[in-house]
């Protein structure tokens, strides 16, 4: 299948396949050393059944110290929570498989301190962009009842219809990219 998309010269189109999420950094840096404690968006692409999942990886790119644990390893997912909640969560991998790593394709056991999380620790989610919802979200909130700044613009949505896709953005939601967090979107 081609797919055409027209860009000016100095913009690039990115295209994400339904079901996925895409953590990206944007700001722009001359490299990746000094994006370490940069802020990530989601970008969330839904597919027909309105679900997204996507992994992150992180560790200091310099050394093998991930070899002994000192890595962020997150799951990022995006399921219907009932009839009418989107529910976006972010889960430590790490502890799902019992602290446990893939390391060079093989599960190796990980533990003990973690200097390289505990240095960014800060590091935030500064946007989410959910592509695809069908309606008009009545409220957005974290799962502890804090209240979010989002905004939606209407469009096409993840179970059918041509053209642009509807778009929701919410805005800070004072989440950081190393914790277990969820996110409430009632339609």
């Amino acid at each position: 299948m081609n797919v055409t998309v027209p860009s000016a010269l100095h913009e690039l189109p990115l295209l994400i396949r339904g079901g996925s999420i895409v953590p990206t950094r944007e700001r722009p840096r001359r490299s990746s050393s000094l994006m370490k404690k940069d802020p990530f968006t989601l970008r969330i692409a839904l597919d027909a059944s309105e679900q997204a999942s996507g992994d992150l990886y992180l560790d200091d790119g310099d050394s093998y110290k991930y070899e002994t644990g000192e890595l962020v390893w997150r799951r990022f997912s995006a399921a219907k929570s009932g009839k009418s909640t989107l529910k976006i969560s972010s889960d430590d991998l790490v502890a799902i498989y019992g602290g446990q790593d893939v390391v060079d394709g093989a599960i190796v056991p990980v533990g003990g301190t973690n200097a390289f999380k505990d240095s960014i620790s800060n590091v935030r989610v500064e946007k989410l962009v959910v592509y695809g919802l069908k309606s008009k979200p009545s409220k957005v909130a974290l799962e502890n009842g804090g209240d979010v700044e989002w905004e939606f613009t209407a469009g096409a949505t993840a179970k059918g219809g041509e053209g642009i896709a509807s778009v929701l953005t919410i805005r800070d939601p004072m989440v950081k990219v190393v914790e277990d967090w969820s996110i409430e979107v009632t339609l």
